[in-house]
């Protein structure tokens, strides 16, 4: 039979002051982990400072801050955080204006293309802003689909006076 190999491990020193208890043994580089965990000077070796030191990190009231950074969150003040929501609100306010500046932009030019009617403009607009798949439709509508695009011809109603090359 052979005898137990020998531990490698070693225990903080304990006090004089200490009870008859057994004493568990701690891996040094554990006791020295545990110490930094805890901000205890790396020379400590009373282990009911340690058991305190434990006992008030548990119990301590976890702070608004440490509960968001437990959860993967970033506390911000109110002030900041209705500045985020107004700013949003206007980044949001500037997206509709602009794409509703590009439906009127490719309406406008179906128009003057003469691919729709300046009759269809607002139902353009309407079915571009319920349907934006659309605009591939309105785009691919060919030129000169509207014969008429200009004024032919004149009249001239509003003369009151003949012409000078009619005399008579």
């Amino acid at each position: 039979m052979t005898a137990p190999a020998p531990s490698t491990t070693k225990t903080p020193p304990t006090p004089a002051t200490t009870t008859a208890e057994p004493v568990h043994e701690i891996p040094h580089d554990l006791w020295t982990r545990l110490l930094e965990a805890l901000a205890l000077p790396a020379d400590t070796t009373d282990p009911e400072l340690v058991a305190l030191a434990v006992e008030d990190a548990i119990t301590a009231p976890a702070t608004g801050q440490q509960t968001a950074a437990a959860a993967g969150l970033t506390q911000v003040d109110p002030d900041t955080l209705a500045a985020l929501r107004r700013d949003a609100e206007q980044g949001r306010a500037i997206a509709a204006a602009a794409v509703q500046r590009d439906r009127a932009t490719l309406v406008a030019a179906a128009v003057n293309r003469g691919s729709i009617t300046p009759a269809r403009r607002q139902h353009w607009l309407t079915v571009l802003a319920a349907d934006p798949g659309m605009a591939d439709t309105l785009a691919s509508l060919p030129s000169g689909l509207v014969p008429v695009t200009g004024e032919i011809g004149h009249a001239n109603e509003s003369a009151t006076e003949p012409a000078a090359w009619f005399h008579g």
